[in-house]
């Protein structure tokens, strides 16, 4: 992976740890998702008009809408039950985010299997150390007590993160497919779409949601721009990323969000376990320059 490649991976690691962040804090999050959604589309769709000639209109080709509406049912789900785990009591952003994160774990084999792409030894091992340090983040016990146990799936917002992360890894071999070599911004400001339409439709099947949609994103205007803001910059730099390298070696290296994450539900959250947990993101570092180097 080049330098460049990888610089824009972490900028969108970053990003993505900063939306979920501000995700986690909200209240109704179906809600306040939909918003940041809603937001970006408004941003990307002037951007394109203003400085792109309205290319997410003209350049759309039937393969970049279909690939798109495909990604982001996948990406839909991994939204919505990342928010069902962070909806749950212990439900802590340095446990949950890490875990809804874990695609990197599927997605060598997927995209093996799906578009014949191969990685490095070097790089397959950065990805295995990330994921021991994402595995590390959920065990729940101070750093003198550490020893393995298995993922507990018994608890809903552990099976809830686990399941996130796995769907994001078919919509991740979706997304180095549509990605291409030069329509990254057509096909990202797309997905971004079918996911509103996606998290539309959820919301209007549901009364009580219907009725708190506008009074909500009234009262959290601020969080709803920056929450878009984050979430355009963090689409859009990764699947650019996407043009410059593989699949596996870019969601492995972005695993590195898991460390933005975690600090964050430590030193602002004030969440408990913060030796292991930052030890865990150790790991999670050295993995991603071992994908580097890869």
């Amino acid at each position: 992976m080049s330098f460049v490649a990888l610089s824009f991976v972490i900028f969108s690691a970053l990003m993505h740890a900063s939306y979920n962040f501000l995700y986690k804090r909200s209240k109704l999050k179906i809600i306040y998702l939909w918003s940041m959604f809603a937001f970006s589309i408004i941003v990307m769709s002037a951007y394109s008009l203003l400085f792109g000639g309205g290319a997410i209109f003209h350049n759309l080709s039937s393969k970049t809408l279909i690939l798109a509406a495909l990604a982001a049912i996948f990406f839909t789900l991994y939204q919505v039950y990342t928010g069902k785990a962070y909806a749950m009591a212990e439900g802590d952003l340095s446990v949950v985010y890490p875990l809804s994160i874990t695609a990197p774990l599927y997605i060598p084999f997927l995209a093996y299997v799906l578009i014949g792409e191969k990685i490095t030894v070097i790089t397959f091992t950065g990805i295995a150390l990330a994921l021991v340090g994402t595995y590390l983040l959920q065990l729940n016990v101070p750093l003198s007590q550490l020893r393995f146990k298995k993922i507990d799936l018994k608890k809903k917002h552990i099976r809830y993160a686990a399941f996130a992360g796995f769907i994001y890894s078919f919509g991740a071999v979706v997304d180095k497919i549509g990605v291409g070599k030069k329509e990254f911004f057509i096909y990202t400001y797309w997905v971004v779409v079918f996911m509103f339409i996606y998290m539309s439709l959820n919301i209007l099947r549901n009364r009580i949601l219907r009725k708190e949609v506008f009074y909500c994103v009234s009262r959290s205007m601020g969080l709803v721009i920056a929450g878009g803001v984050f979430l355009t910059l963090s689409f859009l730099s990764y699947r650019y990323a996407m043009q410059l390298a593989c699949v596996s070696a870019t969601a492995g290296a972005r695993q590195i969000s898991s460390l933005f994450g975690v600090l964050m539900g430590i030193f602002i959250l004030k969440e408990p376990y913060g030796s292991l947990r930052f030890f865990a993101t150790l790991l999670v570092v050295l993995g991603v320059i071992l994908i580097k180097i890869g």
